[in-house]
């Protein structure tokens, strides 16, 4: 790792430096503070608005280039089969094998080596087959095991909290913009804007952003993917974006990259009843 670079500043440059390093640094602190003091997504997402727009970090960052966006939205779509494909209803009949020792070995950081525990619905959401069977005390009874918690009573039993069924699809289209555009552009801002640039030289802002330093890569890149369930696929998600990033010095580039992938994950959740994913 090459040494860090640090160019002598003015005092006012030093105040400067100040208010670009909180413009990045805050957003993402109170983004995880809310995520443990709000269990309301929803109130996350208005709060995420505000805290952007108070602090505005892309007041540091060029505009963005519009010739990048047909990269960025591949590297979306690349990251999402990279996320998801090792878990996808095809692959769990046809190699299940390979979703298990996905599992036990990128899932989970404080359980490893175990596949996703898995939790039984209630049985009034079970088909009426299973409901008899049951009834008539028949020993193996394979009820049904999802790798999430659903809700056990009322008249939304065996849906998951989030499900729009049960939140209304208002509150699922706030949740998916929150996802899709507040969470990007947090995470953006803090790991490949200030977090691989700071690690570059200081002040972070004027390091040039197309330096490719993969030690440092692989650090943020592993930073990024320890706040995350999936820990494997949030490593590879952390290289791709940062990646993107040095390659166009455009921020607004990993940011398109990373909506896209939370917004179509955001989908296949949906369809496919995968919430463990959320």
């Amino acid at each position: 790792m090459s040494e860090r670079k640090h160019i002598e500043l003015t005092p006012e440059e030093e105040r400067e430096n100040t208010k670009a390093v909180l413009a990045h640094v805050l957003p993402f602190a109170i983004w995880l503070t809310m995520m443990v003091w709000f269990d309301e997504y929803n109130a996350r997402t208005i709060g995420g608005v505000i805290v952007l727009l108070i602090f505005r970090p892309w007041r540091w960052a060029p505009k963005i280039q519009l010739k990048n966006i047909p990269l960025a939205i591949g590297v979306g779509v690349f990251i999402l089969v990279v996320w998801v494909g090792f878990e996808t209803p095809w692959m769990t009949q046809n190699a299940p094998w390979v979703t298990e020792w996905y599992d036990r070995l990128f899932v989970d950081l404080m359980k490893p080596f175990q596949t996703r525990e898995l939790y039984e619905i209630p049985l009034l959401s079970e088909s009426a087959k299973i409901q008899e069977a049951v009834a008539l005390g028949l020993e193996n009874v394979q009820r049904t095991m999802l790798p999430f918690e659903v809700i056990q009573e009322g008249e939304h039993a065996g849906l998951h909290a989030a499900d729009p069924r049960v939140t209304g699809w208002v509150s699922f289209w706030i949740r998916m913009f929150g996802t899709t555009v507040i969470i990007a552009i947090i995470e953006e801002f803090f790991y490949r804007s200030f977090v691989y640039r700071w690690m570059l030289g200081s002040p972070f802002f004027k390091i040039n952003a197309g330096q490719m330093k993969w030690s440092m890569l692989l650090l943020v890149s592993l930073f990024f993917s320890v706040s995350h369930f999936e820990i494997g696929a949030a490593a590879i998600c952390g290289i791709a974006f940062g990646w993107l990033y040095i390659k166009t010095q455009d921020i607004w580039a990993a940011i398109i990259a990373h909506g896209t992938t939370n917004f179509l994950l955001g989908l296949y959740v949906v369809k496919y009843n995968a919430y463990q994913f959320w």
